[in-house]
């Protein structure tokens, strides 16, 4: 918690400032691999429905 396992305190708050963008970093990919699956799941609902509308035709 503390700086004691570092040698110097630039060191220190340049690892703070990783991990934080690091942790970020990890959101923004969960959150897009998230929206990626919907919005193929979503597609693949909508072509599954084309092609029971090809098959049976009114």
């Amino acid at each position: 918690m503390g700086a004691e396992g570092f040698s110097s305190y630039e060191k220190l708050v340049g690892i703070k400032f990783i991990e934080k963008v690091g942790k970020w970093i990890a959101y923004a990919l969960i959150i897009f691999g998230l929206l990626s699956l919907w919005v193929y799941s979503r597609e693949k609902n909508e072509k599954e429905k084309q092609n029971v509308e090809i098959q049976k035709p009114i």
